[in-house]
Parts: C-alpha cells; sequence; structure tokens
C-alpha cells in the first residue's frame, strides 16, 4: 500500500476501546503509513494522542458509545467538526470498529478511501456493533477464532502497515520491574460504567487489608467526583491508603508508579497495559477472552449464570442472582493472582560485575 497523504483516525467508542486503539495507531505511525495524521475522537481522550509527531487531534462528541450525551448542540459540533475535517481533504479514514455507524462518519469526512475492520460470522465482537447489511467491504475479516480484540487489531494494524523490518522500534508492552529492594505497590481501580461490572465493596476492603498486613503499599484510583465513594468504600483502611483522585490523563500518568493494577473490565486495565503495568481484570458478564490485556490476568466466572455471557446488558437484573457472576470472584482468587504476578517479576538474585 502506498504512502498516504493525510491518513484520518476514527476513535469515536468508550474510554477503553480508544485506549487501545491508541496503541495500535502508533504501531501504523511508527511503520509510516501517512505523511501526516488527523485523530477525530471524545475531548476527553485528546492526551492519548498528544505526543503524536506531524499528527493533529480534532473532538466532538459522538452519537455511539456507552454515554453519548448526545443532545442539539453536540449534534452541530458534531457536523461542525466533520466538516472541518472534510476540509482536510484526507486521503484515508480509518477505523478500528468495523459498524455501520463509523463507515457513515468517514462519508461525511470525504476520504478517497476507507479501511476498516471485518469480524467473522460468530466472532463475539460482533454483538457490540450494528451492521445490519454486513461488514461493507472491509480490510481483513477477523476469524472468530481471534476472538481476543488485541490479537484483531494486530491482524488489522499488521495488513494495513505491513512490518517494516529491523529499523523499526518496537517498545515492550511490559516493564518487568525487578521488585527486590522495594516493596510492592499494588493500584486498585474499584469503578466502571456500568453497575452490571461492579464487585461487591467488602470483598476490595478483604483484599486491601490482607495487602496491607502484608506489608504492601495500596494506592486507590478514583475520578474526583467518586472520592467521597471510595473514601466510604475503604472505611477505616482509608487512611492507611494512598488516594489518587483524578482526571483520566492524570491516572494515566500516575498508574505508572505502581507494580500491579487490580480493576474491573473497564478503561483503567487497559491504560494500565499501555504504561507497562500488569494488570488483573475483574470480570463481569463479557466474554473473559473478549478485553483480556496481553501482559495482565483475567478473573472470570459465570456464578452459574445461565445468560452468561450477557455482554452487560444484565438480564439479571433485580433478581436474586443479580450480577452474581462478578460476585463469584474471590478476594483470595484476587490474592492470589496478585501474587502469582509477583513472583513473575521478582527475578531471582544474580550476583554480577559492578562493571560492565
Amino acid at each position: 500500500m502506498y504512502r498516504q497523504r493525510l491518513a484520518c483516525l476514527i476513535a469515536a467508542r468508550n474510554l477503553g476501546d480508544t485506549v487501545v486503539v491508541s496503541a495500535f495507531f502508533r504501531r501504523l505511525v511508527r511503520r509510516r503509513l501517512a505523511e501526516k495524521y488527523l485523530v477525530w475522537t471524545r475531548p476527553q481522550l485528546e492526551f492519548l494522542f498528544r505526543d503524536i509527531p506531524d499528527c493533529d487531534i480534532i473532538t466532538s462528541s459522538f452519537p455511539v458509545g456507552t454515554s453519548k450525551n448526545f443532545g442539539g448542540a453536540a449534534a452541530l459540533s458534531f457536523l461542525a467538526t466533520a466538516w472541518t475535517i472534510r476540509r482536510r481533504r484526507p486521503t484515508m479514514t480509518i477505523d478500528f470498529t468495523g459498524d455501520v455507524r463509523e463507515r457513515q462518519f468517514a462519508r461525511l469526512v470525504g476520504a478517497t478511501q476507507h479501511a476498516h475492520i471485518g469480524w467473522a460470522k460468530g466472532h463475539p465482537f460482533t454483538r457490540l456493533i450494528r451492521n445490519p447489511l454486513g461488514n461493507g467491504r472491509p480490510l481483513i475479516v477477523v476469524p472468530a477464532s481471534a476472538s481476543n480484540i488485541y490479537a484483531a487489531y494486530d491482524l488489522f494494524s499488521d495488513t494495513l502497515a505491513p512490518y517494516r523490518g529491523p529499523e523499526e522500534a518496537r517498545p515492550p508492552r511490559t516493564r518487568n520491574r525487578p521488585l527486590q529492594g522495594h516493596s510492592m505497590r499494588v493500584g486498585i481501580h474499584p469503578y466502571a460504567s456500568q453497575p452490571s461490572k461492579l464487585w461487591p465493596e467488602e470483598n476490595w476492603r478483604k483484599v486491601v487489608a490482607t495487602l496491607l498486613a502484608q506489608g504492601t503499599r495500596v494506592v486507590a484510583f478514583s475520578a474526583p467526583p467518586e472520592r467521597s465513594s471510595l473514601n466510604k468504600l475503604l472505611g477505616e483502611l482509608s487512611g492507611r491508603v494512598d488516594l489518587v483522585t483524578g482526571t483520566l490523563e492524570e491516572f494515566f500518568n500516575s498508574v505508572g508508579s505502581v507494580d500491579i493494577l487490580v480493576g474491573l473490565d473497564s478503561v483503567a486495565v487497559h491504560i494500565a497495559h499501555t504504561q507497562g503495568v500488569r494488570a488483573i481484570t475483574i470480570n463481569g458478564g463479557t466474554p473473559p477472552e473478549l478485553w483480556a490485556t496481553p501482559s495482565g490476568r483475567m478473573l472470570a466466572d459465570s456464578g452459574g449464570c445461565t445468560h452468561y455471557p450477557c455482554f452487560n446488558v444484565a438480564p439479571c437484573r433485580g433478581r436474586s442472582y443479580e450480577n452474581v457472576c462478578v460476585r463469584s470472584i474471590s478476594p483470595s482468587a484476587v490474592l492470589a493472582a496478585i501474587q502469582a504476578i509477583y513472583a513473575e517479576l521478582s527475578p531471582p538474585h544474580i550476583a554480577c560485575d559492578e562493571n560492565p
């Protein structure tokens, strides 16, 4: 494929989706897909792309995603933004979602060609998008066997911009930080956008109490409006835990201070992965293989629910077994996963010459 003059990424979806996409978009930039780049995304995610060379970022709300907040003013802003991009005359638009709505967004900006991902029948991601008339003309169709989103994006980005050889720097995905000589720091992020993903508060307290008793430093992350809820969740333990409550960008910049992050099926675990921090995901109603980070661990259990996996539609709502899938994951399972990663990150002491 020839080098594009101006490639425009459409990153319209939820926070976690865009965090994952941003890492693969950087791969396309390293492989010099285009001379210049545009990113069309949500305002709160602009920081993910800010340091990419020769890349302009244009933001607006979108009529897709879990939190649309898309009224009349937002609709006018969305159309004005599309017109602004159209005037730049991009030669290619790129879409990692493969939904008919993203293809309509691409038509609005009028690129010469549109490269989008496609999904085979039976792939779990097809449950999260709308394609009533089929995939369109995707660059590739991801087979159902490649059920993990990271594996799917690998296929798509490698097809769009093949590996360039030794001259392409491939930064490591995981920072295998040696833990000898300092206390282990475990971060927790106990919040998600959907109630069906939440883990019981008493379970978080059991995990935190056990870690503190073992001499582990615990850092609890949340957004500023959640600080009072976080204090309530931790109870009497809050005075012994480092509380970090800031914007999404501030979380992105501070999560690297911990060795392991424990979070839910939400943006936090994907940010941790991009920052080289091993994450433990307490999964809810989605297929566990779909959003598992390559460097982390996924904890999942149906709890005997006949609806599992329900893709967070939560047909169990209001029933005695409501959210039994995520509630079935025990504190001991989380603690065991922490210890397993700790063992992997703690290399045996090897004597060596101090003068290399």
